[in-house]
C-alpha cells in the first residue's frame, strides 16, 4: 500500500503506475527518487489523494467489501462465473444494437456510429482473447499453487483501459446527443461496460495479483 512518507523510489517498488504518473507530471525521477512521495508530489503541483486515485484506481466500486473478504479460490471463480460472462454478454448487446443502429441511421449518424463501433470492436477482441488466457493458463495456474508472472495480464488490463478512455472520448463520456432510443441504450450500457470493466480490472490489478 502507498503511503505519504514512503520514498518516490519505494513507491514505485510497491506500484510501477507511480512512475507513469509521475513523469506525466513533467517530473525527473533521478532527482526525486530519494524525496518523500506526498513532498515530491508537493513539488509538481500535484495533490497526494489526487494522485493515488489516479495509481490505485478508484476503491469505492459496488460490493467491493464482501471482494475484499474472499479467498484467492473465491475471487478467480468470482470473476470466471459471474464478471467474464457477464461483460461478455453486455459487450455482445451493445455489439448488436450498434450493428442496427448504423443501418437504421445511417444518413444522420452513420459515420460517427461507426468510428465508435470500431473501437467497441477492438474492445470485443481484447476481451475475448484475455479472459480466454486468464481462464486458460493464469488462473489455472494460481489455483494449483503455482507462482505466476501477471505482467502480461497487467499490460493488456492497460491496453483495454486505453480503450474504454477512447471511447469514453469519442461518445464525450457516453453521452452522445440523441433522441433515438437505440442511442440512449447504446449511452447507458457502454456506460455500465466501462464502469463494471474497471472494477473487474481493480479486483485483479490491487488485490487478486496481490495475494
Amino acid at each position: 500500500m502507498l503511503e505519504r512518507n514512503m520514498t518516490v523510489e519505494a513507491a514505485v517498488m510497491e506500484n510501477p503506475k507511480v512512475l507513469k504518473e509521475i513523469q506525466k507530471l513533467g517530473g525527473e525521477y533521478d532527482f526525486i527518487a530519494m524525496e518523500s512521495l506526498e513532498d515530491a508530489l508537493k513539488s509538481l503541483g500535484e495533490d497526494y489523494d489526487l494522485f493515488i486515485k489516479k495509481v490505485e484506481g478508484q476503491a469505492d466500486f459496488k460490493d467491493m467489501d464482501r471482494v475484499r473478504k474472499m479467498s484467492k479460490e473465491e475471487i478467480i471463480n468470482y470473476i470466471v462465473e459471474e464478471i467474464h460472462p457477464q461483460e461478455l454478454a453486455t459487450t455482445e448487446k451493445i455489439d448488436e444494437i450498434f450493428r442496427g443502429a448504423i443501418k437504421k441511421y445511417y444518413r444522420e449518424r452513420g459515420e460517427q456510429l461507426f468510428v465508435i463501433y470500431e473501437v467497441l470492436l477492438l474492445i470485443k477482441a481484447e476481451l475475448v482473447s484475455h479472459f480466454s488466457s486468464e481462464e486458460e493458463f493464469e488462473f489455472k495456474d494460481a489455483l494449483a499453487g503455482k507462482k505466476v508472472d501477471f505482467e502480461n495480464l497487467l499490460a493488456e488490463h492497460e491496453k483495454t483501459i486505453g480503450l474504454f478512455d477512447r471511447l469514453k472520448y469519442l461518445t464525450r463520456d457516453y453521452k452522445m446527443n440523441a433522441e433515438e432510443p437505440e442511442i440512449k441504450e447504446l449511452n447507458k450500457l457502454m456506460g455500465e461496460l466501462d464502469e463494471d470493466m474497471r472494477r473487474h480490472i481493480y479486483i485483479e490489478n490491487e488485490i487478486l495479483f496481490k495475494m
